[in-house]
């Protein structure tokens, strides 16, 4: 019961500064100013809330297949998404602001009402809610924010924290976790499968910060499938976020170390 108490205030952290990370993105008409928020605020918060989240769900004895946890997660990546479209670029920021906004109070509304009808019609409200500030996105001329290059070492700098963040959960679940449960017979996490989860909420972060970075840094195609590729394999984020700044001025090293 105690450790339901730890998880419990964790989560409410992980609100917090969830939170307080997209009224940064949202207020801020600086992009560095709503980089910094979006990394250093709402992604932490995010997944604080979601590994807190996983243990007081395994300890009150529910699932990912329960209506409004499910819901509740789509709706915290749905706003998260928003978040980084918000501080990534200087179009449509009605919408982006809003499906940020909506995906995290409907998130919310989830966790605190926990009954699967009520839910669905959170998700239909949060569905209108969306498509009236597309509309308004749509009548609305875009604002333009300050120029990005003032933003690009933020932008840098909160990829590298994610992928080695991402990086070192891929090290603990296979040079530990998976080696001490098949070879010594010893459940590192008790069977709670934390392990695993932190893993896949790192590897969803990553793939958003590694999709909006390769978006506004310019790589091509083919860098922006080998990172999501190396985000599977021990130490590839590691290579991949060490290399990758280096094409500016040698394009052909980070393919050639990988390939």
């Amino acid at each position: 019961m105690e450790w339901m108490l730890v998880w419990r205030w964790l989560k409410w952290l992980g609100l917090i500064f969830w939170g307080i990370g997209i009224d940064a993105v949202l207020v801020n008409t600086e992009r560095q100013r709503k980089v910094h928020g979006l990394y250093l605020s709402a992604v932490s918060g995010f997944a604080l809330t979601w590994m807190s989240g996983w243990m007081m769900m395994k300890g009150m004895g529910y699932s990912m297949g329960v209506s409004w946890i499910s819901n509740a997660m789509l709706l915290g990546l749905l706003s998260l998404t928003g978040t980084f479209l918000s501080a990534f670029t200087n179009t449509k920021r009605v919408l982006w602001n809003t499906v940020s906004l909506t995906g995290f109070l409907g998130s919310i509304a989830m966790m605190v009402v926990r009954d699967g009808s009520v839910s669905t019609q959170i998700s239909l409200l949060a569905l209108a809610t969306l498509v009236g500030a597309g509309l308004a996105a749509w009548l609305t001329q875009p604002s333009e924010l300050d120029a990005p290059d003032s933003a690009t070492d933020a932008m840098k700098s909160g990829f590298q924290w994610v992928a080695r963040l991402e990086g070192l959960t891929v090290l603990v679940l296979f040079l530990l976790y998976i080696p001490a449960k098949k070879i010594l017979d010893v459940n590192l996490d008790n069977g709670t499968g934390m392990i695993g989860w932190t893993h896949g909420v790192f590897v969803m972060v990553y793939v958003l910060s590694l999709t909006f970075t390769a978006r506004a840094l310019g790589w091509s195609i083919k860098q922006w499938v080998l990172g999501g590729l190396s985000s599977f394999l021990p130490f590839g984020t590691f290579l991949f976020e060490r290399h990758i700044f280096k094409e500016e001025t040698a394009p052909s090293d980070l393919e050639t170390q990988i390939d």
